[in-house]
């Protein structure tokens, strides 16, 4: 059976007369709707084909990432439950351009009136770092244009929809009138040049000033410090454990910065640990370690592909913050990145002092909210938004 085929048998019973799937849409691209896991995991190997044509090669991009997230971390509890939606587009010769992997999030916590939203992959405690539609540069505003058009005659789908990754234009077009809207998220990222020297060369004063503190006190002090990479899938598991243990180490401590626990509950560990292993299979994994007289003490996750790495989360044992060990790390990352001739060190998403002292590049996402067509949904946005506020949906939210 075509993978077109097995997708139109497995339609809603309400969608037969009412999904235009596989039909011409604006001319020029082909929508078909997933619904369905195993339709999802047929798409793989375009899917990763279309991901490695992005400018920014992170993992969340990629097709065993979302199938993964589908997998461990979609709700499915009274409170809040997601339905598959995955938007699929193809052009005229049947390539595949974009796909927007969508869930309807139904809530039904609003009592009598329950909300569908529909929401990108990644609704979880931020271990998603980067959401959106992942679609060929060249078809990015005809992908939004056709998505438009299907969401305008299936209103009834979807109260509110939470658009990520989008350019401004998008973002513009597609914000609610009237209507708060959230935060553009920024991504840092460093473009190599040849040498260690180089790039430390165009540092600030401060920070070679750092440098140069980060080894003189732990040798100064009469450690011994070495740098490790992990990267074959049978050095992993152990790898992963001391790199959580680290991690919650550095959640747990009350100076500094505060950096949640993101791998806190069960079902976030056993996503982390299924994709390390799906990356770790491709070659495209790599876990950062800093040891001081023969322990680990610092642990950062890296995610390489087509010459650049998405350095991920950390963690360090906080008895040795007084030496920067994070630093000191990340100094060895860069030096490691440089010798193997990578493009571009990607910082991830956020703006603190750690990531700016390196004077990296940025890039920004934008986000939107528009709400549905339908009378009842700019009501129950505003009422659900209202209820967010209080401490009892916070939690509920987080849970999620």
């Amino acid at each position: 059976m075509s993978q077109k085929n097995a997708q139109d048998n497995d339609r809603e019973p309400d969608a037969e007369a009412t999904d235009h799937v596989g039909a011409p849409v604006a001319g020029a691209l082909r929508l078909n709707i997933v619904r369905h896991a195993h339709d999802l995991a047929a798409l793989a190997s375009e899917w990763d084909a279309l991901s490695g044509t992005l400018p920014f090669q992170v993992p969340f991009t990629t097709a065993s990432w979302n199938i993964l997230w589908w997998q461990h971390l979609r709700a499915a509890r009274m409170l809040i439950r997601d339905r598959l939606h995955v938007f699929v587009l193809r052009d005229r010769r049947g390539k595949l351009v974009a796909v927007a992997p969508m869930i309807v999030s139904m809530r039904p916590g609003v009592e009598l009136c329950g909300v569908s939203v529909l929401q990108f992959f990644g609704a979880d405690p931020n271990i998603t770092e980067i959401r959106g539609m992942i679609c060929h540069p060249d078809h990015a505003d005809a992908a939004i244009a056709v998505l438009q058009d299907y969401l305008r005659d299936h209103k009834q789908l979807w109260d509110w929809i939470e658009w990520q990754g989008l350019s401004p234009a998008q973002a513009e077009l597609l914000s609610a009138p009237g209507v708060p809207q959230p935060k553009a998220r920024v991504m840092c990222y460093l473009p190599l040049p040849p040498s260690w020297e180089d790039l430390k060369h165009g540092l600030s004063r401060n920070m070679k000033e750092a440098i140069r503190k980060c080894f003189n006190s732990l040798r100064r002090d009469g450690h011994q410090h070495a740098f490790s990479v992990i990267e074959h899938t049978a050095d992993v598991a152990p790898a992963l454990m001391t790199f959580l243990r680290l991690h919650k180490l550095r959640a747990m401590s009350p100076e500094g910065v505060f950096h949640p626990n993101v791998f806190r509950d069960r079902k976030s560990r056993q996503f982390l640990t299924a994709y390390a292993g799906a990356a770790s299979a491709q070659g495209q994994l790599r876990i950062f370690q800093l040891s001081v007289n023969g322990a680990v003490v610092a642990s950062r996750i890296g995610f390489l592909s087509k010459r650049q790495l998405y350095l991920y989360y950390s963690g360090y044992d906080t008895a040795w913050g007084k030496y920067s060990v994070m630093t000191t790390l990340l100094i060895h990352i860069m030096q490691w990145a440089i010798a193997h001739e990578l493009e571009c060190v990607n910082l991830s998403t956020g703006k603190d002092q750690s990531k700016l002292r390196w004077q990296p590049l940025e890039a920004i996402q934008h986000n939107a909210v528009q709400i549905s067509p339908r009378l009842r949904s700019d009501f129950l946005f505003k009422a659900y938004t209202h209820l967010r506020s209080y401490p009892f949906m916070h939690r509920i939210s987080r849970k999620k």
